[in-house]
């Protein structure tokens, strides 16, 4: 599912992360699983620097009941491919 705007931490019921590979580069996914089953994207890296980061912030505000923004235009640059199970 894709969604813009912004989440409440206390929605968000768990940080799911998918590693993949995109022509031999290893990339991360964090994806939000909310309370009534839906799966947001929240955004895609190449870097795990970036990733960890944004997944320590994620955590925190889901801890917080902090407000997430989820990205603008965060889903044009996945793989059509790419399935979440």
């Amino acid at each position: 599912m894709h969604l813009e705007g912004n989440i409440r931490g206390g929605q968000v019921k768990d940080l799911v992360t998918k590693f993949f590979y995109r022509d031999n580069f290893l990339c991360f996914h964090i994806l939000l699983q909310l309370e009534g089953g839906k799966t947001v994207f929240f955004q895609e890296f190449t870097d795990y620097s970036a990733y960890k980061k944004a997944f320590s912030e994620l955590q925190e505000a889901r801890g917080k009941d902090a407000l997430i923004e989820v990205p603008k235009n965060n889903f044009k640059n996945i793989s059509p491919a790419l399935k979440v199970a």
